[in-house]
Formats: C-alpha cells, sequence, structure tokens
C-alpha cells in the first residue's frame, strides 16, 4: 500500500483532521475492538431469521405479514469499556522528516483510532500529555465527543517534556469501567517511565497498549554527511558525521529499545512500532489485525 498524494497533503497542511480520520476508518473498518453486541435491547440494528429455541416474542410480526417467514429484530446493547487515549504533546513529537511532524503523524493515529472506537460504541477520552499543560477530556460516547475529541487534538501544542510523575493520571481516573489504555508517544524518555503505566495497569487491571512512533532517519541514521542534529526538548546542538557514528548510534538505539519491550512486557501489555513514511492507513491495518488476534 502506497501513500498517496492526498494524505502527504493532509499530513504537510494541519487541516481537516476528521474527515481524514473517518476517510481512513472506512478503509477498512475491522473492529479494534467490538464495543456493541447483539442483544435485545431497544437500539435496532437487523434482522436475523428465526432459530429454533428463540423467544417467539422476539419476531416480527409486520416482516411475517410482508414475507410469510419469521424474524427475530436485533438490536445492539452498549458494552462497558472505555478506550482512554494518551497523546504525547511534548517537544520531541515536533520532530519532523519529509515536511511531516510526528506530532502531526500521531494525531491522525489518535484521531483514526478514536473515531474507530466510537463508531464501535465505545467511550473515549483523551489526555494530551507533557508536563507544561496538561489537557483532558472525560470518556464519553457519541459523534458531539467525538467532534471534541478531535478538536482537542487539532489544538493540541507541542512543548516540555513527559512528566516524571503520574499524579496528573491517578487524579484524571473517574472511571470504574474496564478500560483499554492506548499510548502514541516516541517512547524516547527512558524505558522506567512508561514502566509506571503499565505497573498502574496492572494494579487496576486495564489493558495498554503503546504505539510508538519513529522516523525512518531516526531508526537508520540515513542523514546527509556533516549535518547538526538538535534535541527539541533540550535545543541542544550537536554536528555529526552520520558513517562516522552510525554503527554505534543502531547498537545504542537496538539496545534501548530491547530494553523498552522487556520493561513493558506484561500479560496485557503489547507495543507496536509505526514509522512515519508508512501510510497512516497501513499502520493502523498491521496494528489493528494485531489486536484482532489477541
Amino acid at each position: 500500500m502506497e501513500r498517496g498524494p492526498e494524505e502527504l497533503d493532509f499530513l504537510r497542511s494541519g487541516v481537516n483532521l476528521g474527515l481524514w480520520a473517518k476517510y481512513i476508518v472506512s478503509g477498512f473498518m475491522i473492529g479494534f475492538h467490538k464495543g456493541t453486541r447483539r442483544g435485545t435491547g431497544s437500539e435496532f440494528s437487523q434482522y436475523r431469521s428465526y432459530q429454533p429455541g428463540d423467544d417467539i416474542r422476539q419476531i416480527d410480526w409486520k416482516m411475517f405479514a410482508r414475507s410469510d417467514r419469521y424474524y427475530i429484530k436485533e438490536s445492539e446493547t452498549e458494552s462497558s469499556v472505555t478506550v482512554r487515549f494518551f497523546l504525547d504533546a511534548s517537544a520531541s513529537m515536533k520532530y519532523e522528516e519529509d515536511g511531516i511532524s510526528r506530532f502531526r503523524y500521531a494525531s491522525l493515529v489518535t484521531a483514526a483510532l478514536g473515531t474507530l472506537v466510537s463508531q464501535q460504541g465505545d467511550a473515549i477520552a483523551l489526555h494530551l500529555v507533557n508536563n507544561e499543560d496538561q489537557q483532558f477530556l472525560r470518556e464519553k460516547r457519541g459523534k458531539a465527543h467525538l467532534s471534541r475529541f478531535v478538536q482537542m487534538i487539532e489544538d493540541g501544542k507541542c512543548e516540555g517534556n513527559w512528566p516524571e510523575s503520574s499524579n496528573w493520571l491517578v487524579e484524571s481516573l473517574t472511571s470504574h469501567n474496564r478500560e483499554i489504555w492506548v499510548i502514541c508517544s516516541d517512547l524516547l524518555d527512558g524505558h522506567n517511565r512508561w514502566k509506571k503505566f503499565v505497573e498502574m495497569s496492572e494494579y487496576i487491571g486495564h489493558e495498554v497498549l503503546f504505539l510508538q512512533i519513529l522516523g525512518e532517519n531516526e531508526i537508520n541514521l540515513n542523514l546527509p554527511d556533516n549535518v547538526t542534529v538538535q534535541d527539541p526538548e533540550s535545543e541542544r546542538r550537536l554536528n555529526i558525521r552520520p558513517q562516522t557514528v552510525r554503527k554505534q548510534y543502531l547498537q545504542n538505539l537496538n539496545n534501548y529499545l530491547g530494553e523498552l519491550k522487556t520493561a513493558l512486557m506484561s500479560e496485557k501489555t503489547s507495543l507496536e512500532l509505526l514509522q512515519m513514511n508508512e501510510p497512516v492507513q497501513k499502520a493502523l491495518y498491521r496494528f489493528l489485525k494485531k489486536r484482532e488476534r489477541e
């Protein structure tokens, strides 16, 4: 699957996040989480043929009159699952490749997943996370809430660092429902910081899904010779020759990614690497298929 020029234009432009999220979701429509189940509630879903053993009170007699066949009217009942999204809004998310910022890519991933989850009937919550300005949208269902969810992402600004303390998270957890936490970040702040999420989720009983977003140049150090790089959080600049430092860089990166994977290892935790040079739809498809198998 190739990234089309329209997606490149969108990722570079910074407009129509909600529309693009819906477009991506409509491209595959596979379940991230089956948030509704067929039942006998009040919201109509579809008809199915009557089967021996079904309650005859569920037969739709108007359909019988029109078709001379017995049909059961099914409905959708709400589940009690909240999907809570944590979008990293620290300064490191300003990183860019090919005119696309990590935050913009992460925003589309989060908005698309939020749209899919909302369409499945689950409640969604959102945290824009840095140590300068915490923003939080409480869990809720519905189209109006999804619009607020997407607008909050669009208005997000990247600054500061990911908080060292997790007090902000404890104070915001008001739901007693089962939750799935989705963390969208570069995860480059040290594995111990992310392990706190695993420990807290294990204590509460929630599942945690980490989406690590890295650029192709970050992974392979494909940079021109004699280049100046800058840490967006510390603003420290460093002149490097990639050909000289690539071997050590790749070894350090692989060591860190291995340590991160070990730190996040848990029965209810999974980690998926998404590259910024991939189409968002392909990245989400791969992630959702992984969730489908679990």
